[in-house]
C-alpha cells in the first residue's frame, strides 16, 4: 500500500477487488469542508486524515463500545455511505422528552424518533410497563442507544445476543423479573416500527426476526447482522421458512441463511464494506446534493450543499497514465464541528497478483 499527502486532499493507494471480484488498485482522496448554512460547503484549512483503524467512542473496548468513526481505508464500496457523527438536540434552553430527528441528502431521507431515557417495570403474567421518558437536551448518536442488547437472565446458561445489535438495549426473551425490571429501552427508534410494551418480551429466542431494526445515523456495527453476514457470520435461532426482514427489504439475498448452510454463498461480499445506517447507504452520490439536518444542531434545522468538488485522479501502475473516474465513497457529516468529510475513490483494474512483479512504478497525481 502506498500513501501520500497531496495539496488536493489526503491520498492513499491500496489494493482490493470490486463487486465483480476484479483486482483493483484504489486511490482514495479525502477532503474536509466547512459547513456554511444555506450555501455550499467550503474547503477547510486542513483535511482530516484518512483514518487507518476504527475509532471507538471514548477510546472504549470494541467488545463493549460501538464505533464512532470507521476506517476510511476501504478499497471498494458498492454505494455511498452517508454518516452523521453527533447528537440529537433540543432547542437552546429547553428540554424534550421525545422528538423526531432527520437527515436528508438529495432525495434520500431518513427519520428516527428520539426518546429520553426509559425503563421497564415488571408485571407477572402481563406486558411490562414503560416509564415516561426523562427530559433531555442532547442525546449522543451511538448504537448503544438503539434497540438490541444481551439478555443474560432469561436463560443464565445460554445468554441471548440480539443478532442485529448486541451492544444495544431493550431485548428480553422471557417475562421474568430479572430480565425485565429496570430494563433500559432504546433512545432511538423507527417512528413506523415502535417498540410497544406488547413487543418487549420475545417469548421465544427465534422471534428476534420480528423485533425492531436498530436505528441511528452513524456507523452500523461490523459485528451486527446483516453486515456480518457478508463475511459469512450468520445468526442462529432462526426459523428457516420465515423470511428475514432484511430479505424483505432487499438488504441480503433471499433465503440467505439456508444458502449459507449449504455453502452456496461467497465467503466475502463487498457489501460488508458498506457501513452506513439502514437507509443511508445510497446509490452513488454526485457530491453536489442539498443536505438538511433536523434536530441535529442546537438551531433545530441546518441546510447546506455538498461542495461539488470532485477530484481528478491520475494513476500509473506501469500500464500508462490513466485518469480514473471519481466515485463518492463516504459523506461524513460532523455538525458539532461544523464540518463534512468526503472520501472519493478512483479504481484501476490490474491483471492480478501474478502480474504484480511486473509493476515497475506506482505514481499518483491528484488535482
Amino acid at each position: 500500500m502506498a500513501t501520500a499527502k497531496a495539496s488536493q486532499g489526503q491520498v492513499a493507494v491500496l489494493p482490493g477487488v470490486d463487486d465483480r471480484g476484479t483486482p483493483i488498485f484504489s486511490v482514495l482522496v479525502k477532503r474536509t469542508y466547512r459547513i456554511v448554512p444555506g450555501q455550499p460547503a467550503v474547503r477547510a484549512e486542513a483535511d482530516g486524515p484518512l483514518i487507518a483503524a476504527d475509532q471507538y467512542f471514548g477510546g472504549g473496548d470494541p467488545e463493549t463500545t460501538t464505533v464512532r468513526q470507521e476506517s476510511d481505508r476501504v478499497p471498494y464500496k458498492p454505494a455511498t455511505d452517508v454518516v452523521v457523527i453527533g447528537q440529537v438536540h433540543a432547542p437552546p434552553g429547553r428540554s424534550l422528552t421525545v422528538t423526531d430527528a432527520g437527515v436528508q441528502v438529495g432525495t434520500h431521507r431518513k427519520v428516527i424518533r428520539a426518546f429520553g431515557d426509559r425503563q421497564c417495570r415488571f408485571r407477572s403474567g402481563r406486558d411490562p410497563v414503560v416509564t415516561e421518558p426523562t427530559p433531555f437536551q442532547t442525546l449522543e448518536l451511538r448504537y448503544e442507544r438503539a434497540y438490541g442488547g444481551v439478555d443474560r437472565h432469561s436463560d443464565p446458561v445460554m445468554p441471548f445476543y440480539y443478532p442485529r445489535n448486541a451492544l444495544g438495549c431493550g431485548v428480553a426473551v422471557n417475562n421474568v423479573r430479572e430480565a425485565v425490571e429496570g430494563l433500559r429501552l432504546p433512545n432511538f427508534e423507527d417512528p413506523q416500527d415502535l417498540l410497544t410494551p406488547e413487543r418487549i418480551v420475545l417469548g421465544q429466542r427465534t422471534r428476534w426476526n420480528r423485533q425492531p431494526l436498530p436505528q441511528g445515523f452513524g456507523w452500523f456495527p461490523k459485528t451486527a447482522y446483516p453486515r456480518c453476514s457478508f463475511l459469512g457470520a450468520m445468526p442462529g435461532d432462526v426459523v428457516l421458512d420465515e423470511p428475514l426482514r432484511e430479505e424483505l427489504l432487499g438488504l441480503v439475498p433471499q433465503q440467505q441463511i439456508a444458502l449459507a448452510r449449504q455453502f452456496r454463498l461467497p465467503r466475502f461480499d463487498v457489501r460488508f464494506q458498506r457501513g452506513a445506517s439502514l437507509g443511508l447507504a445510497v446509490p452513488f452520490l454526485a457530491g453536489n446534493e442539498h443536505v438538511i439536518l433536523i434536530h441535529l444542531t442546537p438551531d433545530g434545522r441546518l441546510e447546506f450543499d455538498l461542495p461539488n468538488d470532485p477530484p481528478r485522479i491520475m494513476l500509473d501502475i506501469s500500464l500508462g497514465e490513466n485518469e480514473l473516474p471519481p466515485v463518492l465513497h463516504t459523506v461524513c457529516i460532523r455538525p458539532e464541528e461544523g464540518q463534512v468529510d468526503l472520501v472519493w475513490r478512483g479504481a484501476h483494474e490490474y491483471p492480478g497478483t501474478d502480474w504484480l512483479p511486473e509493476m515497475k512504478c506506482l505514481r499518483v497525481v491528484v488535482f
